[in-house]
């Protein structure tokens, strides 16, 4: 046991033949070694490797009774057992999601690499267990080509309600939907949705918008926000389809604001000056999310009309600022346990102080009536408690996540400044308590830390 728990946290992988058989499914999306505590990945896509300039990396630590720990696992393309080769700007994690895709108890890690093969792309499994991601398998990528950055967005849901989780990866051009029996050794060929706009599909978030027990999926483009769901009374993966058509963003996250038994969207343009998506700016390019809230009464389980949120919103502390990028990183996931979803939002450009793109993170709690601005906060590392000083470009709120390291039924929440010291970037843990996220015992991770060297850019991404 010690000798395969040193191997893990080494990154060093061992060949696992066939199915581990456990006694069910696992209950939490992202917990990869049984212990009952979410766990989290931080992507280092742009790190070098073995001389390889943006080969990229991976870190997944471990939750506990205390929250996220030092303990974790460090993974790249030249670990044992995994697929592939380290290559230059492969951009291994540039994307992540989780699901127990072989339904054997254990999470699994789906890491993306969108510039794998001259930006052809790729996505790896890496399969979890008591001592996980030990084995790993690349998913089947259809079509080849230069440029098509295959696995720039992931998500996993049971979309085409079969109760099994589904996996959807997005590309430059594309959108392919894999659907079935999963194992260590072999994955659905899966299918390019048919009806995909073909004009950029990069963000995606799953749902159950409708509360019918099977997830929708949405896809942020920048003119659309196209929602896909499957055809009643079908599991066919060619009925799924585009049921509905919003305005577009480049984030998208869901959760269930307001309590209904129904997800809602939150959709982002954290630049509209950069990239207008056709509609009135309202924030006057700082960024601006729009939520939607689940009706089963609408095609795609969306409510057509939404409520804007900007730091000129009334309620909201701060205000706009020319290409804040308010938005760019979001997530949904209950702080106080009032069984109601929060919104945490990160705006990584913002000045904090005198620090230019200091950054910072605002949290809106969801309520009965929705997502409100009553009790907003929000959270630097200016702010008591929180280790660090704001300084120029760290960027802090490039990245976050929300969710319930320490099994208190209170999610906590992780912020990554991946610009940190020059590049070396960091992250945070800060707790989810009845009346919010607190600043008391706030956990702080570097290169010291995690054992990786400096430059490494930690927290470029997050688990979604």
């Amino acid at each position: 046991m010690a000798a395969a728990l040193a191997a893990c946290l080494t990154g060093t992988l061992v060949a696992v033949s066939g199915d581990q058989a456990v006694a069910a499914e696992s209950k939490l999306a992202d917990d990869f070694n049984g212990d009952g505590y979410r766990d989290l990945a931080i992507g280092m896509p742009e790190k070098t490797i073995s001389g390889k300039k943006g080969a990229g990396a991976v870190l997944i630590t471990f939750g506990s009774a205390h929250g996220l720990t030092g303990k974790h696992v460090y993974i790249t393309q030249n670990s044992t057992n995994i697929p592939g080769t380290a290559g230059d700007q492969d951009f291994f994690g540039s994307s992540l999601a989780s699901g127990d895709m072989n339904r054997d108890g254990y999470a699994d890690l789906l890491v993306g690499s969108e510039g794998d093969a001259s930006q052809n792309g790729s996505v790896t499994v890496l399969w979890g267990g008591a001592s996980p991601f030990r084995s790993a398998l690349a998913l089947p990528s259809g079509p080849s080509y230069p440029g098509r950055m295959f696995g720039a967005g992931i998500a996993v849901g049971d979309f085409t309600g079969d109760s099994r989780p589904d996996i959807a990866v997005s590309g430059q051009t594309s959108l392919r939907l894999y659907s079935g029996a999963f194992t260590r050794t072999k994955a659905p060929a899966g299918s390019d949705v048919t009806d995909a706009d073909g004009t950029g599909s990069w963000n995606l978030a799953a749902g159950d918008f409708t509360g019918d027990g099977k997830d929708e999926l949405a896809v942020v483009q920048q003119k659309t926000t196209l929602v896909y769901g499957q055809a009643l009374g079908t599991t066919d993966p060619g009925s799924f389809t585009a049921q509905a058509r919003l305005a577009g963003g480049d984030r998208v996250a869901a959760g269930d604001l307001n309590g209904d038994g129904r997800d809602d969207l939150a959709i982002a343009l954290s630049n509209p000056r950069l990239d207008p998506n056709g509609l009135a700016d309202p924030s006057h390019g700082s960024g601006y999310i729009t939520v939607r809230y689940g009706d089963p009464d609408i095609d795609g389980g969306l409510t057509p009309s939404g409520r804007i949120y900007h730091q000129n919103t009334a309620g909201i502390p701060g205000s706009n600022d020319k290409e804040d990028e308010f938005g760019a990183a979001m997530s949904i996931a209950d702080i106080n346990g009032d069984h109601r979803a929060d919104l945490a939002i990160g705006i990584p450009y913002k000045t904090v102080g005198r620090a230019f793109r200091g950054g910072d993170v605002l949290v809106l709690r969801g309520s009965a009536g929705g997502l409100t601005t009553t009790g907003a906060a929000r959270y630097s590392q200016n702010t008591p408690g929180i280790p660090g000083s704001a300084e120029n470009n760290d960027t802090f709120g490039s990245q976050i996540h929300l969710a319930d390291f320490n099994r208190d039924g209170k999610a906590d929440l992780a912020v990554s400044a991946p610009n940190e010291d020059h590049g070396n970037g960091a992250l945070w843990q800060l707790r989810g308590t009845r009346t919010g996220v607190s600043t008391s015992g706030v956990s702080a991770f570097g290169p010291n830390e995690y054992g990786v060297s400096s430059g490494s850019r930690i927290g470029e991404t997050l688990l979604g």
